[in-house]
């Protein structure tokens, strides 16, 4: 899943230190829209569309407002899922490769992000067809900035990061979506986030 990022100066840097919000089974076709709040107040839009057996495609967008009065940030990304394993009576797990890259931009800075991880979690089948999933999603990340901080430098490292979630499916079109990301990133900062987001699959369509 695209993470992105960008570092005018520290604090503007950790408002995009957000979760991925991604659950460990690949999707046909589902948008996603979420607040963010711990490190400043974020706006995140995805998009998630099938890209051929056990893939999809993920698009993100959105706009923060950071912490400490920095100027608000724009970014965007893409990234792409794929299903490992699915969970089945030998071993409990959907396992989801994911992988994408980002840029953020406002004031005079420049960042990219490129994650790589796997989403892991359960999906427990309740009543009425409503269903809840647990999932973790642990990645590193190569982050850079151009012209970062007061000093105007430059700087490339490589970054663990951690979400923890839940998505609650309501019904077969909507659903609710909780997770918290740690960071340990210098470019975005570590700051822990959370994430709340309304989820929504179009008619026609199933949530694999």
């Amino acid at each position: 899943m695209a993470m992105l990022s960008m570092a005018p100066a520290s604090l503007a840097a950790q408002a995009f230190n957000y979760p991925a919000m991604q659950t460990p089974t690949v999707s046909t076709r589902d948008y996603n829209a979420a607040i963010v709040g711990g490190a400043g107040s974020t706006f995140l839009l995805q998009w998630r569309e099938g890209a051929g057996r056990g893939m999809h495609w993920q698009f993100d967008g959105g706009v923060a407002d950071p912490r400490g009065g920095g100027d608000p940030l724009l970014f965007a990304g893409a990234g792409l899922g794929k299903q490992l394993t699915r969970a089945t009576a030998e071993q409990p797990l959907d396992v989801l490769l994911t992988a994408g890259a980002g840029v953020a931009f406002g004031g005079n800075a420049t960042s990219v992000r490129v994650p790589v991880g796997v989403s892991l979690g359960h999906s427990f089948e309740l009543e009425q067809g409503m269903s809840l999933t647990p999932f973790v999603h642990p990645r590193l990340s190569l982050d850079a900035c151009g012209t970062c901080g007061s000093g105007g430098d430059s700087r490339t490292t490589v970054s663990a990061n951690f979400d923890v979630g839940a998505h609650w499916q309501v019904n077969g079109r909507f659903g609710l979506r909780l997770a918290a990301s740690f960071s340990g990133s210098e470019v975005v900062g570590s700051d822990g986030t959370v994430a709340l987001g309304f989820h929504w699959t179009p008619a026609g369509l199933t949530r694999r």
